[in-house]
């Protein structure tokens, strides 16, 4: 009887030894992989900051340098608008339904889009009422939310 017990006791303690060291070796691989593979991401994050640290240092010296010589580029126009003769420009009609300041900002729009041409705004004036009362953003809204598909 004694040697019949003997073997599964063996098996038993044998069996649950292996088990042990074996589960100790999956978790000593499982966390020596998750180990490496965060050491690896933190890597890659120092890499692609520095690159991007690099890239923006040459990006910039472009920029630096582009944005000057548009500065001098500007200060040269600026010394030739100074010394030409500006032609006189008519002066905008105001009948004082617009505010001054209105007819200054419109010119000056004008301006913006004449991409270097000379234009004098004349006179400007209030659009026309449509027939059905509303004013032109009104009309234009209307228009624009109830147009078939």
């Amino acid at each position: 009887m004694l040697t019949s017990l003997m073997p599964s006791v063996f098996t038993q303690a044998v069996g649950t030894e292996l088990s042990d060291s074996k589960g100790m070796l999956m978790a000593v691989i499982t966390c020596s992989g998750i180990l490496i593979v965060f050491v690896i991401l933190l890597l890659l994050i120092f890499i692609f900051y520095a690159y991007g640290g690099i890239f923006r240092a040459v990006t910039s010296s472009k920029e630096k340098k582009l944005a000057a010589k548009k500065a001098a580029e500007a200060e040269e126009k600026a010394k030739q608008a100074v010394t030409a003769a500006p032609a006189a420009a008519p002066e905008p009609i105001d009948d004082g339904t617009i505010p001054g300041e209105i007819i200054a900002v419109i010119a000056a729009a004008v301006a913006a889009m004449s991409d270097g041409k000379k234009y004098a705004v004349k006179k400007v004036s209030r659009a026309q009422r449509q027939t059905g009362g509303r004013s032109s953003w009104a009309a234009s809204g209307i228009y624009e939310n109830t147009r078939p598909f």
